[in-house]
């Protein structure tokens, strides 16, 4: 019994389509078993596509036709495996007529008997039997705000109305696709809020409301202000209500999060000036959301400048800020903060009162939950956007000076310690990221100096176009920021900076990391102007020195060698990147390599690195004593060396690579040319030998060469 149970549990789910083990996959209709009269007389024959189906196809015959046929055959046969098959045992059809009817003009008074049933006490069972349903969307929330029917029956209905609009769908659709209902009721909750905000905004543009601190404030919700028309009272009656059942589908999941948020920061970008009623009206709606807001940095980040934006203009515009602003510039910290004194100007007006609140309310309730919203940040150059700097950059004051409802008397304090300390995050986060995360003791010290011009080095390459060149953007532009900030600085700082700085560029024009093959030429030039500026200085500072002094200095300084040469020379000897013989060569070694040869090209022809002087190195060294062969240079040897002696082996290798590759200088004096001759082969058979093979392939391309001009 356990044995049966045992393979009943390990039985296959889904019976194999490929058959026993070592037979070859059978099909229910395949060609092998056709009975044609050839294939009865000389069996089934294969005739496959190509020739040769295991290597390449560049000599077969394939035309634009037959690839679009096989392409299409492959996209129709994948489309066909991600399908989702249907179950055996098909779900009945959904008859729409048994538990909906459409809404017409006939079934008016039926349809209003239905929705005082919704509003009132029927059970929901009961009404299920019949939904009505309606052509568009934004009738269901006409018809709920009429009604005046709970949010949790009108939940109920939005629900049976997107599962009837779902069935539909799939009847209509063969294969399954089925999209978020989510997204669809959201664009349409919104546009129909839209509208309805957009007939009271008509409204209050006509009859603005008095200015700031005036007791005869309208009211806007109550009967104080202007009188309102009809269609203006139930667009504010269908703003009520909606916006009530919107919070609550968003509770509920029927709605998307990210593009109602989104809606919702749009629509309070767009409220311009602060006397806008509209912007009274849509902040409590606003402060429903905070908390769902705080949850993504992006959007708070977003909401937090909005918010800052507008609490700064109310500042501007009022004259009791702009002196509180004067008063505080003058006395200190100690005097009163510009919003509170634009608080205390309108605390008695019913409208501002509650925009400078809400917006005051919102940063708090930022600073507090999404610290990390408002931390300084230096990405983009644009100081508009809400990306670059700070939200807090454009505030007057600091969130924990912003107004507080008066109800929270007792526990002011707690709340004001807790924004504080949420303060002191931001501005201590705020100073790590200025300094790109550098900490203070390290920028004290040489090493985090060095760190610090490094890296503000790699941003400004980072950050510079290459591919267009003006009087702010060219390559002039670019030294001066590199090299102009080590001027002033002491002699041993600023020594060790240019090293750093230089060593940085060298790895910068051959890493593959970066792109493209301008970094040669345009590390090139700015060695060149630094090389050109230093023998600059050097002359000036002779001039003004004895004449024997000045001689002695020059010898001791120049010996005459490029400044760099000896930069350049620790740069190959340790990190230039070579050609890894002993292992495979990857795509971004070679691309290395390349670039490596590109930037000493342009180094040489510039004459910030003497190939002379890098070839009479090596000798003196003893680099390149002895040069080993190619197969020398793959096999490993069969007998262990020191640490010493492998070292030395290593970097021999490294520049007999260099010495092979890198070019002659643009004179190509006869002496470099049969230095390097000497060096890489010696005297003898080996130097003949490559001095006959450059011959034979000089002499090949000229043939071709001339041949092609004869037949131009």
């Amino acid at each position: 019994m356990a044995g049966a149970t045992v393979c009943y549990e390990y039985r296959p789910l889904k019976r194999p389509r490929l058959g026993p083990p070592d037979v070859y996959p059978q099909d229910p209709k395949q060609r092998e078993d056709e009975l044609t009269a050839t294939s009865v007389k000389q069996g089934y024959n294969n005739q496959p596509n190509f020739s040769d189906e295991h290597g390449t196809a560049r000599n077969c015959n394939i035309d634009t036709s037959k690839f679009g046929e096989a392409f299409a055959a492959i996209l129709a046969e994948k489309q066909k495996l991600n399908t989702l098959q249907e179950p055996g045992r098909k779900k009945p059809p959904i008859n729409a007529k048994d538990n909906f009817w459409p809404v017409t003009a006939r079934s008016r008074s039926a349809i209003n008997v239905w929705f005082q049933d919704l509003a009132g006490q029927k059970p929901l069972m009961a009404l299920s039997k019949k939904v009505p349903i309606f052509n568009k969307k934004e009738e269901i929330f006409s018809f709920l705000c009429e009604y005046s029917v709970p949010l949790l029956r009108a939940t109920w209905f939005v629900k049976m109305t997107s599962a009837y609009y779902v069935a539909i769908s799939e009847a209509k659709i063969k294969k399954r696709q089925m999209n978020d209902p989510s997204q669809e009721w959201t664009q349409a909750m919104t546009r129909f809020l839209k509208e309805q905000l957009s007939k009271i905004s008509e409204h209050y543009q006509q009859t603005p409301p008095p200015a700031g601190g005036s007791q005869s404030c309208s009211n806007l919700l109550g009967t104080n202000g202007p009188t309102m028309s009809q269609d203006t009272e139930q667009a504010m009656k269908l703003w009520q209500y909606n916006t009530r059942l919107t919070f609550y589908l968003f509770q509920e999941g029927l709605l998307d999060r990210q593009e109602l948020l989104t809606w919702l920061l749009d629509l309070l970008d767009r409220t311009k000036s602060s006397d806008d009623s509209m912007l009274r009206l849509f902040l409590p709606m606003l402060l429903q959301y905070v908390d769902d807001f705080v949850q993504s940095q992006q959007l708070s980040r977003r909401l937090a400048y909005t918010c800052a934006k507008k609490i700064a203009i109310m500042c501007s515009d009022s004259p009791c800020a702009s002196a509180a602003l004067n008063n505080q510039s003058s006395v200190g910290q100690g005097s009163a903060n510009p919003v509170s004194a634009v608080y205390s100007e309108v605390q008695h007006c019913c409208h501002h009162r509650a925009v400078v609140l809400g917006l005051s309310c919102i940063l708090q309730t930022v600073t507090l939950c999404c610290p990390t919203a408002l931390v300084w940040n230096g990405v983009g150059e644009s100081k508009s956007s809400a990306v670059t700097g700070s939200p807090l950059d454009i505030l007057p004051c600091a969130p924990s000076s912003l107004p507080l409802p008066a109800g929270l008397s007792s526990a002011a304090n707690q709340i004001r310690s807790n924004i504080r300390a949420r303060e002191d995050e931001i501005r201590q986060r705020g100073q790590a990221a200025e300094v790109k995360w550098s900490s203070d003791k390290c920028q004290q010290s040489r090493t985090g100096s060095t760190i610090s011009a490094m890296l503000n080095v790699l941003e400004i390459l980072d950050k510079h176009t290459f591919d267009r060149m003006d009087s702010n953007n060219s390559l002039d532009t670019l030294y001066n920021r590199i090299f102009g900030s080590s001027h002033g600085k002491n002699g041993a700082e600023c020594s060790s900076n240019n090293d750093a700085i230089i060593d940085l560029l060298c790895e910068w024009g051959v890493t593959t990391k970066r792109a493209g093959e301008h970094r040669a030429m345009v590390v090139a030039y700015l060695l060149e102007k630094q090389q050109v500026e230093m023998e600059t200085e050097r002359l000036g500072e002779m001039e003004t020195m004895d004449e024997k002094e000045s001689i002695s200095s020059a010898s001791l300084s120049n010996n005459g060698l490029p400044p760099f040469q000896q930069l350049l020379m620790r740069f190959l000897d340790t990190k230039a990147p070579t050609l890894d013989n002993g292992e495979e060569l990857s795509d971004e070694d070679r691309q290395a390599f390349a670039n490596l040869v590109l930037l000493f090209s342009e180094l040489i022809r510039s004459e910030v690195f003497s190939h002379d002087a890098y070839m009479c190195t090596l000798i003196s060294r003893g680099d390149l004593l002895h040069t080993p062969t190619d197969s020398e240079m793959v096999a490993p040897s069969p007998m262990p060396d020191s640490k010493g002696e492998q070292a030395h082996k290593n970097k021999s290798l490294r520049h007999i690579q260099f010495a092979r590759n890198f070019p002659l200088p643009h004179d190509n004096s006869a002496h470099e040319h049969n230095q390097r001759l000497v060096l890489l082969y010696g005297v003898g058979k080996a130097r003949d030998e490559a001095k006959h093979q450059v011959c034979c392939l000089l002499s090949a391309i000229l043939s071709i060469i001339f041949s092609y001009k004869e037949k131009l």
